[in-house]
């Protein structure tokens, strides 16, 4: 990412000193002008305490460089200097800051709100139990050897050792966003018998793939 940071020079106050003019030798025709800088960048606006004087001759209409002023125009300079009414020296943020700041915000809260969630899945599986609802992306063969495959929601029914039972909702579905019911009464499909250390892992697998063909994983858990 390349940006650009633009300094500023604020006129903040004048003087018009009696001091010989270092370049014509004239009087009475010098004035310092006193300028304050402020820093501009895409995200904000800094203004600083730092001031700066420029000497013009009003006989010769030039600007006289520092290098020529001499120990009475230096004095002038920094006795005046303290008495100006300089801006707070502060940062104010840009609308771009905060656009990319929310932005930023934003993906993190997504960032954090997904490893949370994944956080609590895991932990929830983990500690898988009776009653319990798991939702998988299925596929197997049914008694009537028709091939069931899509999404579909589990009761977990029975945990005994390392094995699970669990019941199949009544619906599956292929397309993406379908609503379940999940009331227990929904659940009256096939009962399945799983490896429990399997299901940890978010794998569904039978236990008795001969008479009950399937496999799946679980993508979610509503617990009881």
């Amino acid at each position: 990412m390349f940006y650009t940071i633009t300094d500023y020079y604020d006129p903040i106050g004048e003087k018009k000193i009696p001091t010989k003019c270092p370049d014509c030798g004239n009087n009475n025709c010098l004035e310092l002008s006193f300028y304050q800088r402020r820093t501009e960048s895409p995200f904000g606006t800094k203004t600083t305490k730092k001031v700066t004087g420029i000497l013009f001759c009003h006989h010769s209409k030039t600007e006289i460089a520092p290098v020529l002023w001499t120990d009475e125009i230096a004095n002038y300079f920094d006795t005046e200097k303290p008495k100006l009414r300089l801006q707070p020296n502060m940062f104010k943020f840009s609308k771009r800051f905060y656009i990319l700041l929310f932005f930023l915000l934003t993906i993190t809260a997504v960032v954090v709100g997904f490893g949370v969630k994944e956080y609590i899945t895991a932990t929830d599986i983990e500690n898988i139990s009776k009653g319990d609802k798991v939702k998988a992306m299925y596929s197997g063969i049914e008694k009537s050897n028709s091939v069931m495959y899509g999404d579909t929601w589990f009761l977990v029914q029975r945990i005994e050792a390392d094995t699970v039972w669990l019941q199949r909702h009544k619906d599956h579905n292929n397309e993406k966003g379908f609503s379940f019911d999940l009331e227990t009464s929904n659940f009256s499909g096939e009962l399945i018998k799983a490896s429990l250390p399997r299901i940890k892992k978010r794998s569904l697998e039978s236990f008795d793939y001969e008479n009950q063909p399937f496999t799946g994983i679980i993508t979610e858990i509503e617990t009881d």
